[in-house]
């Protein structure tokens, strides 16, 4: 279906004007994106994670050139998400972060928290051991990295387990069958011997 043509020019004079609002120099965007960073702070410390969230993507929105700006909302809101239990999001948010700023632990933090909560073991560990090799006394690092393991380790072992029994089962069957085996030769023998 053909747009009407007064629509059609509505649109693009609201998306003109839409565009002009928003080219600001850098500097006024990053000025933007830390008052969305500071509201959400404001409501972050209210435990009000709902409305944190909303200030730091608006903040993201912005989409001003400030790598570290924008790694520290992405890691904000990925707290605030992983307080209201998005793991996730928390998880998505924490990548996106520590892709902007690789060394940022605080994201890191938050990605193997996530990723711990989330059952994902192996990748908490991986996580851990990215922030461990920019900061090897993290007490969080370390804490969350002895956990992972330990969780992965009782993982490991339960999934042994589930898999013994059918192997034990397997492994009776094939010794009950020679042991019978065994005893007919034995009998077998047995009435050979009476022959002598």
């Amino acid at each position: 279906m053909a747009r009407s043509p007064i629509k059609a020019a509505s649109e693009s004079d609201v998306t003109s004007a839409t565009e002009k609002a928003l080219n600001f120099d850098d500097d006024t965007l990053r000025a933007i994106g830390e008052e969305y960073k500071n509201k959400g702070n404001v409501y972050y410390k209210k435990k009000d994670f709902s409305n944190a969230i909303y200030f730091y993507t608006e903040g993201i929105k912005v989409n001003c050139k400030d790598e570290e700006l924008k790694a520290k909302l992405y890691s904000n809101r990925a707290t605030a998400h992983f307080y209201l239990g998005n793991y996730k999001d928390s998880l998505s948010d924490a990548k996106v972060a520590t892709e902007l700023q690789p060394r940022y632990v605080n994201a890191i933090v938050r990605g193997a928290s996530a990723c711990v909560e989330l059952n994902q073991f192996e990748e908490a560990i991986a996580w851990c051991d990215k922030g461990l090799a920019i900061d090897k006394n993290n007490k969080t690092l370390l804490e969350l990295r002895s956990r992972s393991t330990k969780e992965q380790n009782k993982l490991q072992d339960t999934a042994f387990m589930a898999r013994s029994p059918v192997k034990a089962a397997t492994e009776n069957d094939d010794t009950s069958a020679v042991e019978e085996t065994l005893d007919f030769d034995d009998d077998t023998l047995r009435g050979e011997l009476k022959h002598f």
